[in-house]
């Protein structure tokens, strides 16, 4: 079940330092767009998007990076998750490909490291004046199949 809690914007300067220092870490060079907080299986989540294609990440209060998104070359996808986005795409236009690094689950208030990070890859599609997002994991398997929508269209 998800917590119905609603995204709730940030300004940089409300973001807990150990958040702060995360980002640093993982992502020196990044520059944050959008900043946001949840509550997700009862653990607050700040994610955050970086400018420019630098991708996205989400972490936790203390921290804790939940997953890191960064936006990879179609050459570096691993060759069954493409043929699914292909797939999937149906002709339409790979706008890019991000690879997702989950390295914490969140269940029932906790936040359970994993021992290897689990990839996924979501990729942005785009068909005339429609876009989708499909994602799927590293062996082709599709976890989210395209939803198309009109391009400029709010996302629920």
């Amino acid at each position: 079940t998800q917590d119905s809690a609603k995204e709730e914007k940030l300004k940089i300067s409300q973001l807990p330092a150990a958040v702060v220092e995360a980002i640093k870490t993982n992502c020196a060079a990044c520059s944050i767009d959008k900043a946001t907080r949840e509550v997700e299986h009862g653990v607050t989540i700040y994610d955050i998007e970086f400018k420019s294609r630098q991708g996205e990440i989400a972490l936790a209060e203390d921290g804790s990076v939940i997953d890191r998104e960064t936006v990879v070359l179609l050459k570096d996808v691993p060759a069954a998750a493409l043929d699914a986005i292909r797939k999937g795409a149906s002709g339409a236009k790979i706008k890019y490909v991000a690879r997702g690094e989950i390295r914490a689950e969140l269940k029932d208030g906790q936040i359970i490291k994993l021992d290897s990070p689990r990839y996924v890859y979501e990729a942005e599609l785009e068909k005339g004046k429609q876009v989708a997002e499909i994602e799927v994991s590293s062996d082709g398997t599709v976890i989210e199949a395209p939803r198309w929508t009109k391009k400029g269209a709010k996302e629920n």
